[in-house]
Parts: structure tokens; sequence; C-alpha cells
């Protein structure tokens, strides 16, 4: 049997989301938004990374180019030295040794899968908008978020951003560390101006994800509190509870979810609707069927 650990209050600064602002338009209407956000997230997920703009190598570049994408798979360190010398010195590499910005593309991707962490040092000057997309799929798809340009980000593909962030939750079964979680939390809640680059049901979405897998307001700074409100407001519903939990189920059945095991902290008498309870308690059930897989290596508590 799993430890009981003591679920402790204290409470992370979280974004504000202007509830008023919403139009909702009865369960019809969340029902086709849902059904068709579905559509398009499940294409972001199981489709492989795409080139919508493929990058051009001159065959007598490929040496060059491959050079480069080598030194970004060394060690981490190496790796991450490698891509800040590369964004801080682009134009002298530009300049002096024929650097385009197709084969800066392809090198990218690389320093990317490598160190996801590291989105921060790309010099999106120098890749398009659509490009930037993809790149920011690859580091999603490590369940990271980091240094994203939302502009940029919303250019490269309508409702970039959210799709963007709902990706980088559907990946965190993927992490094999608790700090992961957290590290792609605190980024995902450090966009204050989210309704500014998406709707603010898709921002409620996005925090009732985190917090239905997670449950865990220390790691993702998520409150009952916000959970209620948006339900009262209509932003969230059984719906969105059902397809959330068939999302777990199916990355569950990929993966032991490590990471996300440990990360959870699910309390007791929650002050959130019963629907919402009664999907917790899912997941619980979903990850205590992991847990028999393994050993008692998991702690956390219904």
């Amino acid at each position: 049997m799993a430890k009981k650990k003591r679920n402790y209050s204290t409470t992370p600064k979280s974004i504000t989301v202007d509830l008023n602002k919403v139009h909702i338009g009865g369960q019809y209407a969340d029902m086709l938004r849902a059904s068709n956000q579905d559509k398009s997230n499940a294409a972001l997920v199981t489709k492989p990374i795409l080139e919508l703009e493929p990058a051009h190598i001159a065959s007598e570049r490929r040496e060059y180019v491959e050079k480069w994408k080598y030194w970004m798979q060394e060690p981490r360190w190496c790796a991450g030295y490698s891509w800040l010398l590369l964004r801080e010195n682009y134009e002298l590499y530009e300049r002096e040794e024929g650097l385009t910005r197709d084969e800066y593309y392809e090198i990218a991707k690389v320093a990317i899968n490598t160190g996801p962490e590291q989105m921060n040092r790309l010099r999106t000057d120098k890749v398009s908008d659509v490009r930037y997309f993809e790149l920011c799929k690859i580091m999603a798809s490590h369940a990271a978020f980091y240094g994203v340009d939302y502009e940029k980000l919303n250019r490269g593909t309508s409702n970039g951003t959210y799709k963007i962030a709902n990706f980088v939750i559907d990946s965190f079964y993927k992490a094999e560390h608790e700090c992961q979680i957290q590290n792609a939390a605190r980024g995902l809640r450090r966009g204050e101006k989210y309704q500014d680059y998406m709707s603010e049901r898709d921002a409620a979405q996005l925090l009732f994800y985190m917090w239905l897998i997670v449950h865990n307001e220390l790691l993702v700074g998520v409150r009952d509190k916000e959970i209620t409100e948006f339900v009262d407001k209509g932003l969230v519903n059984p719906m969105d509870a059902d397809r959330y939990i068939v999302k777990l189920t199916q990355n569950a059945a990929k993966s032991p979810c490590t990471g996300l095991i440990k990360s959870v902290r699910l309390g007791q008498g929650l002050q959130v609707p019963e629907f919402c309870k009664k999907a917790q308690d899912k997941v619980l059930d979903i990850y205590e069927a992991l847990v028999e897989k393994k050993s008692n290596m998991f702690d956390f508590t219904r």
C-alpha cells in the first residue's frame, strides 16, 4: 500500500483568468469545441514531426551540417556550449562559413531534441514562424516548456500556444523525475498573459488538465478554488474530465509514468464539484494499477 502523505496548503502564485470575458453557448457548444480541439490535438500528438518548410542542404554542405549536429549531441554541457556559441556568433558563422537558415534549422532540431530546456538559446529571428512551431513541438515532446515566444508561436499555426502547451501536458507521462514536471508546470504558468494568446476557455482547460493528472498544488500551482470557478463559469465540464482520463489511460499503456506518479499528491475532502472528485478517483486507479506492476517506489495518497 502507498504511504499517506500530509497535504500541504501553501498556495503558489498563479495566473489570473478573467472568466467574465468568456461567452458560453451552452453544453452543445461546449461539446463541439471540445470535439474540434480533440481532433486538432490528436493530429499534433500522433503525427511525426513534419517539416512544413523542408530544409534544403546542398550536397557539398552536408558534412558541415553533420559536424554541427554531432556537436549538438555531445555530453550535455558540451552540446549546451556549442548551442550557445552558435547563438552568440550566428552572424560570424553566416559571414565566414556560409551558414544558411536552412542549415541552422537542421542544426536547431538536433540541439533542441538534445537539450529542450535550452529553447531560449534559439535565434528566433533566424527561423520562420512555421519552423518555430515545429521546433516547439520537439521541445514539448520532452514535456518541456521554456522561453516560448507566444506571438511567434501563434503566427506559426492557428492557436499555436494552446496546442504546444497542451502537447507538453500530454507528454508528462514521459518524465522520469518529479522535477521535470515541476519545471514544465512553472513554464506553463509563467505565461501571465495567456489571455492575449489563447481563449480563456483554453487557458482553463490547460490548468484543469494539469490539476487532474497531477493535483499537487505546490508543484503545478493550480488551486481547487480555481477549478471550482472554471466549472461554475462553464469553462470545464464532465466531458473534459472524461477525455483527459482517456488520454492518460492511453499514455499509461505506453509508459510507467514514473515522474508523473511521483508528482501526485491527492488530498482529502477536496472542495471541488463532484464530477472532479470522481475523475480524480479514476486517475488514482490508473496510477495504482501501474504501481502494482512495480514496487512501492511511488508514494501518493488518495
